[in-house]
């Protein structure tokens, strides 16, 4: 096997004998199918989630003849062109690294898998997203849970007996993928008011890739709309504003994010939570408040244009925004800072 003979990562995991499992790590945990990876490689299909110019994929892939299956995985951070597709080149040379490092031995000797150079297209994920991470591949691969959840779901149903400090954070993202088949959503309603912040941050954090059971839902949304001019806890409240995204526009989480945009609390950290998990819920009227309030903390603080522009270019590229965001250009209902702003990201892009 050679760079040369093979033409995707996809391509090479199948002569090296190995099933595979690929994660959009993106913007939140999506798992894509083999073929929807394949179109992205081969520049059929845009990259659906890109962030930072680059697409995040995670490559889990086990030798098919092993017994038992150990899985080993690939971070991924491939550029991304400005029509949000895939950069070839680079990733015909991350082939070209794997094949020098690994030829064809990996159908015979999966342990090489973990053995490739240093390269510019591996990431580590953070601490916290690994564990949301493992917690999502062991749900996919019907693998066991970390020990240790059924303290989590003790605690969860009786927050005033379990000690919340012995609980991992593994084994509390491993619990979020339990939410349904242990009917725990409405005891996390009822006791949600008893739980430790620590805890509440965790498990929302867990819950961020995760659909909720609509009475969980309405009531983090609820949650929300009374508690975000009261700031009582950002740090709990960003979490929650996390664990409520939708893989779909939903009308009531627009209505909730409205007030949020306008809101003088909101902050850059905010506007990067809405950015990363609720870009599809991105219509007219709320990119338009967004980026006003782009604009404005980027006048407040300073950026000297760098905020305002950094989260254009980042929007920009995804699909389902791209018109929608070239359109906010030239509307005319924007305020003068935002018109500032806009002028600001013209004369850089001639620049």
């Amino acid at each position: 096997m050679s760079a040369q003979t093979i033409e995707s990562i996809s391509e090479f995991l199948l002569h090296a004998g190995t099933n595979f499992q690929v994660v959009d790590m993106g913007r939140g945990l999506v798992p894509i199918s083999a073929q929807t990876f394949l179109d992205i490689e081969n520049g059929v299909a845009v990259v659906p989630r890109p962030r930072q110019e680059h697409a995040w994929f995670a490559v889990v892939f086990w030798n098919t003849q092993d017994r038992p299956a150990k899985e080993y995985i690939w971070f991924l951070k491939l550029p991304v062109d400005e029509q949000g597709l895939l950069v070839c080149a680079a990733r015909n040379h991350f082939l070209q690294i794997i094949v020098d490092a690994l030829g064809n031995s990996l159908a015979q000797d999966t342990e090489q898998a973990d053995k490739l150079p240093d390269n510019p297209y591996n990431f580590v994920p953070a601490q916290s997203q690994m564990a949301h991470f493992t917690a999502l591949t062991k749900h996919l691969l019907n693998k066991p849970v970390t020990s240790g959840t059924d303290e989590v779901i003790s605690y969860i149903r009786h927050p005033a007996v379990v000690d919340w400090q012995l609980l991992s954070v593994q084994a509390i993202a491993d619990t979020a993928y339990r939410l349904d088949t242990d009917q725990l959503d409405a005891t996390l309603v009822q006791h949600f008011d008893m739980y430790a912040e620590d805890f509440q941050q965790t498990l929302l954090s867990a819950l961020d890739n995760i659909s909720l059971p609509a009475r969980l839902q309405q009531f983090l949304l609820t949650r929300l709309e009374q508690n975000w001019e009261q700031q009582n806890n950002k740090t709990v409240l960003l979490a929650t504003l996390r664990a409520v995204s939708s893989a779909k526009p939903d009308s009531q989480l627009q209505a909730v994010l409205a007030p949020v945009l306008t809101s003088e609390h909101t902050d850059i950290d905010t506007l990067s939570v809405v950015a990363a998990r609720h870009y599809n819920q991105l219509n007219d009227a709320l990119m338009l408040a967004f980026f006003e309030r782009a604009a404005l903390l980027d006048n407040n603080q300073h950026y000297q244009g760098a905020l305002f522009q950094g989260f254009f270019a980042d929007l920009v590229r995804l699909p389902e925004l791209r018109d929608r965001a070239l359109t906010l250009l030239r509307t005319p209902e924007r305020s003068e800072i935002l018109a500032t702003a806009i002028g600001a990201l013209f004369s850089a892009t001639r620049s």
